[in-house]
């Protein structure tokens, strides 16, 4: 047995930054941890917005490493040192390094998080902790030195499993491998009897880095279009807000940039706040006929709960999971209003096969299983 200082675990995602995908990551991944690592106290890399996930269990520390690259009131190289600084202590209790989940891998705009990622990989070599990676997206990399680097941190990896086929084509030539996102492997989540109603009640997600201000007015204008269709068609929409307001631009935000350009006399919409709690998701999602928008991880759930979906893409994310379940994926530049009301009006009988759904599930278990033959 590790001595005890050493048993611990740190989780590295986008943990505590008031985003539903990723709060159902870290309850996922913990929970499926706990029987592989008994003893392990587990040290999550977070924005500092952790009030929804403190009733994760006592065995658990959030480091709020994020919070030290934020501070805007010391210099740039005075943050870099106090960040790897706290890894190097939080490494000193922990026998593992798990990248945990969510797009991590990523070049948008700079190369800034794939080097902070290359540096905490070597730091944890150094002190001797392994390092896997479960379930992991990779965007699409543009630069050759961004491909460099997820090589060299695939190569200190000794498990490195993505999620879906578009991450792997990343990381081809390496030991990556293919599994599923983490959430599929939530058994509290279970398909909901749809709702008999000719009239559609459709759920709209967003993407605030796509819909805000001038670079998104094209999209909004569309979206707003479409909303206008389906009411005057006599359907519903439901607003649903994945993604709060504090540590990134909020949903909340995009949204009443919709209701503005309704105007007023639009219909009123329901906005529902989603919880990282199966009860609530059942309730949140259950009496919707059909998901459309930008959000993955409400593709996922939709998918389990035997909801069809239609993708708005500004990731390849988006694209896989359409993909992986034949539902219809349209790119956030340039798609006609038309094209997406029609689209949506035809999914109502268009449920997830079951036996994608399942398959996903017993992929997203393989994380943990192949995980577990490790530590065994």
């Amino acid at each position: 047995m590790m001595p005890s200082q050493r048993r611990g675990a740190l989780l590295y995602g986008y943990f505590g930054a008031g985003n539903l995908g990723d709060d159902l990551l870290l309850a996922v991944t913990i929970g499926a941890l706990r029987p592989i690592l008994p003893f392990a106290r587990f040290f999550v890399r977070d924005h500092g917005d952790t009030a929804g996930l403190s009733a994760l269990g006592r065995d658990i520390t959030f480091t709020g490493s994020e919070t030290i690259l934020a501070d805007q009131t010391v210099s740039r190289p005075v943050r870099l040192a106090r960040y790897l600084r706290a890894y190097a202590r939080a490494f000193r209790e922990c026998h593992w390094l798990i990248f945990a989940g969510g797009t991590l891998f990523h070049e948008r705009g700079t190369l800034t998080s794939l080097v902070l990622q290359w540096m905490i990989c070597v730091l944890a070599r150094l002190q001797g902790v392994r390092i896997v990676a479960l379930g992991v997206g990779v965007a699409e990399l543009q630069s050759g030195l961004g491909r460099w680097l997820l090589r060299r941190i695939v190569g200190m990896s000794e498990l490195f499993l993505v999620r879906d086929e578009a991450a792997l084509n990343q990381c081809s030539g390496t030991i990556a491998r293919l599994t599923s996102d983490l959430v599929f492997a939530w058994d509290a989540v279970k398909t909901v009897t749809r709702p008999d109603n000719a009239r559609l009640q459709i759920g709209l997600t967003v993407y605030p880095p796509a819909c805000a201000d001038s670079a998104g007015k094209n999209l909004r204008a569309a979206l707003v279009d479409a909303i206008r269709s389906w009411q005057a068609a006599g359907h519903t929409v439901v607003y649903l807000v994945c993604q709060r307001g504090d540590a990134a631009p909020g949903d909340e935000e995009i949204f009443a940039q919709l209701n503005a350009e309704l105007g007023p006399r639009a219909q009123p919409i329901e906005t529902r706040k989603l919880d990282a709690d199966a009860t609530m998701i059942a309730r949140q999602l259950g009496d919707l006929t059909a998901i459309c928008g930008m959000r993955f991880h409400a593709l996922v759930l939709a998918a389990m709960l035997g909801r069809p979906f239609a993708g708005i893409a500004h990731d390849n994310k988006i694209y896989e999971i359409c993909r992986v379940f034949a539902m219809p994926c349209y790119s956030v530049d340039g798609f006609l209003a038309e094209e997406l009301v029609s689209t949506v009006n035809s999914l109502k009988d268009r449920v997830p096969d079951v036996v994608l759904v399942q398959r996903a599930r017993e992929l997203a278990q393989e994380n943990f299983r192949a995980f577990a033959a490790l530590v065994s």
